[in-house]
């Protein structure tokens, strides 16, 4: 097998320091109630400062939902150009 021989690609770490104003994170988690009912939260983060972005609730998340949910938190000039997301399934 040959050995590459062009320069080293970048690091994690450089590529979270370069890219770090472009990248939102976001989580949907269930929360119970006192009356043993379920309540699905997401939250969106963006990483660069660690501000809260949009925290929603709802007692049926789907797909349709989520991707609404995305849309109206981040407008047209302010959309990251990267989400990460763990792979937790919704409901639906």
């Amino acid at each position: 097998m040959v050995k590459w021989q062009g320069p080293p690609s970048q690091g994690w770490r450089t590529f979270l320091r370069n890219h770090t104003p472009d990248i939102a994170a976001m989580d949907l988690f269930v929360v119970p109630t006192f009356g043993f009912n379920l309540l699905y939260t997401l939250i969106i983060v963006r990483l660069d400062r660690r501000h809260l972005i949009w925290v929603n609730v709802t007692t049926n998340p789907t797909a349709e939902w989520i991707a609404r949910q995305l849309s109206e938190a981040f407008p047209w000039h302010e959309a990251p150009h990267y989400v990460i997301r763990d792979r937790d399934r919704s409901k639906t």
